[in-house]
């Protein structure tokens, strides 16, 4: 609430119009006995007051108790209330003096009551009890001066009061923020540590892909890898939440194919029905030749979440992904109906709510965060659909996605974009310039660059890349974020003020949602982190980068034919000999330039070199290396100095392990 301080309200009731002449007499300033009285209270204090007699006070008066009442809630609702209210015992006809007070303390608690009466009609215990604080009681007749004094004593304790408030308020707040910005910190870092075992899981489903598999084979890889992805965009959904909070979560409104977003969904719960014995189906009303409008992602996640849920709950009978169009409506009805436990009226009450599960024995018998639901309902909202549910105890449960129903002019059959599920097979035309410091990550980005069939150069910081941007032709720039010289927002920056126009994609191992916001603020086009995922890699580029058949002799060609060792399935499949020999001698100068950081005790020194083996250590097979220096430069980043010697020493004795392996 918005008070205004600089200006004390008063509220004056009685019946008798004289009186209520006179409170605005003595309250404006008009006799001589307001001077006198300051001077007074001037000397006493030693001294000037800055309150006038006048001017200060904003009197209303009321001629009977249930008109103050209503005064006194329009007040309030005007983010104005009144601090005084001088209020007359009796005042038939209506409600009296006592009656008035309890209401509008029951409306405004901290307004100050002060009963002016010429009659005893309740002793002052029992305005005491009534009221419990903040009553004062004066006798008519009064004395002018009396009144004054007490307006003005009255309304500055009330204006010091509401100071306080508003201080404690503001500190409450900033509390409040620094909460949410160390929640939100903590769960960018802990989807970055949660990602790394995926990215392997993922890694080596391509090594096995570019092995000689058959047709089951490849159809379960393919299958893992779909259930990695869609384990990796879990965890992005937590970073999602923080998103809603503040406001910053954005849905597409683009051409996406339904037919497509059903076939990977239903692929995906087709395994997981076959392993638990149950029935699965997609049925749908009719094909959708047309791309949609919307957001065809979000949709598949809220897909997932319903399937998986229903899947849980089902030990034995069917689960069925029911899709039609209300074309009348312009609307699109996805239902989920299993023959699972079912829920009773109460448990559907709180559904929807954030890490509630639907009872307390659920999270032990199935497992879950509780947080499913609560992520697919507000995405259908943020969609502009809803989902409601139909269920009762032991029969099972249902339930409906409504989202607008809008075609595109283009047609799926022509329009649809290949997905690069398992195999590595999407190949652009392009030229790529690389900003990036570290040089055994240069070599891994090369291969994999030049694997999808394109031109790259490399430069070392941001001022390199932007003289070589300016001077040369580019499709698309891959920009990090801390490099020496001038760092990648800075660098990004620069390039935006000069109108440079070539997409600017992030590839950083930096992924704060500030970091984030840092390169979205700067003008990058997209955000990719490392360790580096190639499909949202080649995701990204696909969007900037015109496709192209696969070069004959290629890289990606020979890679192709190879099988890899059993030692080689810890790394990228591009990462050879040579490679592993570069990353082993960066590590021990990594390692001796740490140490001697550490030995000054310059932490600043000591978060750079750890930054760049936290971008290269899973990427050469060694994601407890990056865990590592990850958390030392969390460390510095935060202020913790005194765990950074502990972590950065634990880090020295990992880069040593390794080393002494390699020989």
């Amino acid at each position: 609430m918005n008070i205004d301080l600089d200006h004390c309200r008063i509220l004056a009731v009685d019946d008798e119009p004289k009186l209520r002449q006179l409170y605005g007499e003595i309250l404006s300033g008009e006799h001589n006995f307001s001077a006198e009285l300051e001077q007074l209270e001037s000397l006493g204090s030693g001294s000037q007051t800055n309150a006038s007699s006048g001017g200060n006070y904003d009197l209303t008066v009321a001629d009977q108790g249930e008109r103050a009442v209503e005064l006194a809630k329009q007040a309030l609702e005007e983010e104005r209330p009144y601090s005084i209210a001088f209020i007359d015992m009796r005042m038939p006809p209506g409600i009296g003096g006592l009656e008035t007070a309890k209401r509008l303390r029951k409306i405004d608690s901290r307004i100050y009551i002060v009963f002016v009466t010429a009659y005893a009609d309740h002793t002052i215990d029992e305005i005491d009890t009534a009221l419990e604080y903040d009553t004062l009681y004066v006798r008519k007749p009064f004395i002018r001066e009396e009144i004054l004094q007490m307006a003005r004593s009255l309304g500055r304790s009330w204006n010091k009061d509401r100071r306080l408030e508003q201080s404690v308020l503001r500190s409450e707040v900033d509390a409040i923020y620094k909460s949410l910005k160390a929640k939100d910190d903590f769960l960018a870092s802990m989807s970055h540590e949660l990602r790394t075992p995926l990215t392997t899981i993922i890694g080596n489903s391509e090594f096995l892909a570019e092995s000689a598999l058959d047709e089951d084979q490849q159809g379960l890889l393919r299958s893992i890898e779909i259930s990695s992805l869609g384990l990796l965009a879990l965890i992005n959904d937590i970073l999602d939440l923080s998103k809603i909070a503040s406001g910053k979560f954005t849905i597409d409104q683009v051409p996406y194919d339904l037919d497509e977003v059903l076939e990977e969904v239903g692929y995906i719960f087709a395994a997981r029905a076959f392993e638990a014995g149950l029935y699965f189906h997609v049925e749908k009303e009719q094909p959708f030749p047309r791309l949609l409008i919307g957001d065809g992602r979000r949709l598949g996640q809220v897909l997932i979440n319903l399937l998986s849920n229903a899947m849980k709950f089902t030990e034995e009978g069917r689960v069925v992904l029911r899709v039609r169009v209300d074309e009348p409506a312009a609307e699109l009805h996805l239902s989920v109906e299993d023959e699972g436990i079912g829920m009773t009226e109460e448990v559907l009450t709180r559904l929807f709510q954030p890490f509630v599960q639907a009872d307390a024995t659920i999270s032990g018998r199935f497992g879950g965060t509780g947080l499913g639901l609560h992520i697919s309902w507000t995405l259908a909202e943020l969609m502009g659909g809803e989902i409601d549910v139909e269920s009762e105890t032991g029969k099972g449960a249902i339930f409906r996605l409504t989202l607008p129903y809008r075609e595109s002019d283009q047609l799926a059959s022509t329009s649809r974009r290949k997905h690069c599920f398992v195999h590595l097979d999407c190949y652009f035309e392009g030229r790529v310039l690389v900003a990036e410091d570290t040089p055994e990550l240069q070599q891994l980005e090369r291969r994999i660059l030049q694997a999808m069939g394109l031109t790259v150069v490399f430069v070392n910081n941001g001022k390199e890349a932007v003289e070589r941007a300016l001077s040369e032709r580019f499709d698309v720039v891959l920009m990090d974020m801390e490099m020496p010289e001038m760092d990648g927002v800075a660098a990004t920056e620069m390039l935006r003020q000069l109108d440079y126009p070539v997409p600017i994609i992030a590839l950083t191992a930096n992924v704060m949602q500030t970091h984030r916001d840092r390169f979205e603020a700067a003008g990058c086009s997209g955000f990719l982190a490392k360790p580096i995922d190639r499909h949202r890699l080649q995701e990204m580029l696909s969007q900037y980068l015109p496709p192209c058949e696969r070069k004959p002799g290629s890289l990606s060609s020979t890679m192709a034919d190879q099988r890899p060792s059993a030692e080689e399935t810890e790394v990228d499949s591009l990462i050879d000999d040579e490679m592993r020999q570069l990353f082993t001698e960066r590590t021990a100068v990594l390692k001796q330039a740490l140490e001697q950081a550490a030995e000054v005790a310059d932490w600043d020194l000591v978060r750079e070199h750890a930054h760049t083996v936290k971008g290269s250590g899973t990427s050469f097979g060694h994601p407890e290396l990056t865990a590592l220096a990850h958390e030392t430069c969390d460390a510095v980043d935060h202020g913790r100095l005194g765990v950074v010697l502990e972590m950065v020493t634990e880090l020295i004795g990992k880069m040593e392990h390794i080393l002494a392996a390699e020989k």
